[in-house]
C-alpha cells in the first residue's frame, strides 16, 4: 500500500507585500511578488524595482547616424549627460586658465613629465595632464568626441562608473605615455580619457548587442591618427586598454543580482586597476621601455 502524497508547501509570502503570498519569482531579482507586483518585462516577469533600473539601464539615447527601434545605448546623444556636461565644462574652466595654451608657467606645471612624475614624485601630473590642451583645435576635437559618445556610454554604465571609468582611463593614458613615451616631453589632453570612453562604448555595445561599426570607425580614427604630428598614441593605446578593461568590469558586475557583490566588485577591480597604474609610474623610471 503506497503512502499518501506530501501536502505541498505553502507559497511564499511576496517580499513587497508579507500579507501576501507570492505568484512567481522576479525574473531578475528571483525574489518572490505577488499579483500586484508582477510586471510583464521583455524576459519574464519582473519586480517593480528591478523593472524601473532596467528601464535606466536600457533609457533610450538616439543613435549616432538614427537609432534602430529597440535598441537602447545607441551613441550621438542630442541631450548630454550631467557627468559629461559636467567633464567638458571642468575641460573649458582650466582651457581659460591656461590662456588657451599659451599660459606656459601653467602648463609646465601641471602637464605631464615623465622624469618629474618619478624622480621629483610629481604624480598629480598623471592626472591634471588631461584636463589640459595645448589649443584650439585640440579641446574641440577631444570634446566633441566626448560629446558623440560620452553620453550613451554615460547611460550604459550609470553616472558614477561612466566618472570612474573616464578619470581611471585618462590616468591609464598618462600611464601609457610615461611608460612608452620619451622621458622628458611634456603631455597634455583628454585623449586617453575619450580614447577610454570609445573603448568602452565597444565592450558594451557588443555584450549588449548594440552597434558599435560608428564608434570602431571613430575608434581606429582616432588610434591612427595618433601616430600623426604631435599627438601621442601612447597615450591614446593605454586610455584605450584601461578603459575598456574596465567597462567589461562594470558591465558584468552591473549584470550580477546580488548588488553586494556588484558593488564589492566594481569597486575592488577600480582600486586594483589603479594601483597597478600607481605601482607602474613608482617603480618603472622612464625611458626604459621607449618605443618613439
Amino acid at each position: 500500500m503506497s503512502s499518501p502524497h506530501p501536502e505541498p508547501a505553502p507559497p511564499p509570502p511576496c517580499y513587497r507585500h508579507p500579507d501576501q503570498a507570492a505568484a512567481v519569482l522576479c525574473a531578475h531579482c528571483d525574489r518572490p511578488i505577488c499579483t500586484d507586483c508582477m510586471v510583464q518585462a521583455s524576459v519574464g516577469w519582473q519586480c517593480p524595482p528591478c523593472t524601473s533600473e532596467g528601464a535606466k539601464r536600457s533609457r533610450h539615447v538616439p543613435a549616432f547616424t538614427h537609432a534602430t527601434p529597440g535598441r537602447t545605448g545607441a551613441v550621438g546623444s542630442t541631450n548630454p549627460t550631467p557627468v559629461v556636461l559636467a567633464i567638458i565644462a571642468v575641460n573649458v574652466v582650466v582651457f581659460f586658465l591656461e590662456r588657451f595654451g599659451t599660459n606656459t608657467s601653467f602648463v609646465d606645471h601641471y602637464a605631464d613629465q615623465p622624469d618629474l612624475v618619478h624622480f621629483q614624485h610629481e604624480y598629480y601630473r598623471a592626472f591634471t595632464a588631461m584636463w589640459l590642451h595645448a589649443n584650439f583645435l585640440h579641446i574641440f576635437f577631444n570634446m566633441v568626441a566626448l560629446l558623440i559618445v560620452g553620453p550613451a556610454v554615460e547611460v550604459l554604465l550609470g553616472k558614477v562608473r561612466f566618472l570612474a571609468l573616464y578619470l581611471i582611463a585618462g590616468l591609464g593614458g598618462s600611464v601609457g605615455s610615461y611608460l612608452l613615451g620619451p622621458h622628458n616631453v611634456l603631455g597634455v589632453g583628454a585623449s586617453g580619457a575619450i580614447m577610454g570612453v570609445l573603448g568602452a562604448y565597444v565592450v558594451v555595445g557588443i555584450r549588449r548587442h548594440l552597434p558599435v561599426a560608428p564608434v570602431v570607425g571613430l575608434l581606429v580614427l582616432n588610434f591612427f591618427i595618433g601616430f600623426t604630428g604631435n599627438i601621442d598614441w601612447r597615450a591614446h593605446l593605454g586610455g584605450l586598454v584601461t578603459g575598456s578593461a574596465l567597462a567589461l568590469l562594470y558591465d558584468y558586475a552591473g549584470g550580477l543580482r546580488d548588488r553586494t557583490v556588484a558593488l564589492a566588485l566594481t569597486v575592488g577591480g577600480s582600486v586594483a586597476v589603479l594601483g597597478l597604474l600607481a605601482l607602474l609610474i613608482t617603480s618603472i623610471a622612464p625611458g626604459h621601455v621607449n618605443l618613439s
